[in-house]
């Protein structure tokens, strides 16, 4: 069975390129994707993923609520939250709720795919 990467992300054009260059990039992975946190739950129960892509503001359900549910019952699932928010505080949020990895989007074209590529590797947080 294939990887599974879950993107949870409420813009369909920003969520569909995203896939498209994940399929592109991990070609063996498979690319599920979400438009809020609660469909993100919902998917998960009987699509786990090795790693979800996690936006912050989401309709609903934010981000980092939705990263604290999916860890408290797929402790193993990694999370890289990819969002507009840099500021300090939503990056502890998100690590604290159990991200791996935080992931500006401006920084996505240069950030993302190394950040993904370890997290697939093994084991391990990235902290930045």
């Amino acid at each position: 069975m294939p990887e599974t990467i879950l993107i949870v992300e409420d813009h369909d054009a920003v969520r569909r390129s995203l896939r498209d260059w994940l399929e592109v990039v991990f070609p063996l992975c498979r690319v599920l994707e979400a438009s809020s946190g609660e469909e993100a739950l919902a998917l998960i129960r009987d699509n786990p993923p090795h790693l979800v892509v996690m936006d912050i503001t989401l309709p609903g359900m934010n981000g980092i609520e939705a990263t604290r549910q999916i860890k408290s019952f797929l402790p193993s699932v990694k999370v890289v939250m990819l969002t507009i928010h840099e500021s300090d505080a939503f990056r502890a949020d998100a690590m604290a709720a159990g991200a791996s990895a935080y992931v500006p989007k401006p920084a996505a074209q240069t950030e993302l795919v190394p950040a993904l590529a370890a997290l697939l590797a093994g084991p391990g947080r990235i902290d930045e």
